[in-house]
């Protein structure tokens, strides 16, 4: 009886592993694309948040507000799926956020608007663990290049405006700890990730 036992739960086992690495893609939709926003990425909280941080710290000592403003991750990917259980392809994301600085408490009277945008290219492996027609759960590792650009406009009420740039390259990274895709040849997609893309991020797609 034992035995029997045994027996079953490793044909269950098989049953199940083959159900979710086994499935066959459709063969005529092995290409993926499609666009994506979320508010802010792991990079941008600890990036610009730093900024924000010291730049309130330093107003509050010279009465001087310091506002920070983060405009969100944009994205678009593509994926070539080589195997029922993995994709493989490229992610282009890109952070925008701003400071503004202020000569008064009331904020009436703006001295520099700084401008940041923050760029990744990054070649991506997703690994899909469920596969169905209409659902699958994958999650996935990204690792490429990012370029910050960080421009500064001053303002002075007797001599204008004027603009200073400092720009970097960065090494980038991302993990896609959990993602759902639900649709078939249009899909929407729902993603928790850790590095350059957006924390918490929704959008939308097409398989061809």
């Amino acid at each position: 009886m034992k035995g029997k036992k045994k027996i079953f739960l490793v044909v269950c086992l098989l049953c199940f592993c083959h159900a979710v690495f086994a499935q066959k893609p459709h063969s005529d939709l092995r290409n993926e694309i499609g666009v994506d926003a979320g508010p802010t990425s792991v990079v941008g909280v600890l990036g610009y948040g730093t900024i924000g941080f010291f730049s309130a710290l330093g107003s509050a000592f010279s009465h001087q507000p310091v506002e920070l403003q983060m405009h969100g991750v944009y994205g678009i990917h593509y994926y070539y799926q080589v195997k029922p259980w993995c994709q493989v392809g490229v992610k282009a994301t890109v952070e925008l956020a701003k400071t503004k600085h202020y000569a008064d408490t009331l904020r009436s009277v703006m001295t520099a608007v700084d401008n940041y945008a923050l760029v990744s290219l990054m070649p991506s492996v997703r690994f899909t663990y469920l596969n169905r027609p209409w659902v699958r759960l994958y999650s996935g590792v990204d690792i490429g290049c990012a370029y910050l650009f960080s421009g500064t406009t001053y303002y002075d009420s007797k001599t204008g405006s004027e603009k200073g740039e400092n720009n970097n390259f960065l090494f980038a990274f991302n993990v896609t700890a959990f993602g759902v895709n639900v649709g078939k040849k249009f899909y929407g997609l729902f993603e928790l990730n850790a590095g350059y893309d957006a924390i918490v991020k929704v959008g939308i797609g097409a398989r061809f």
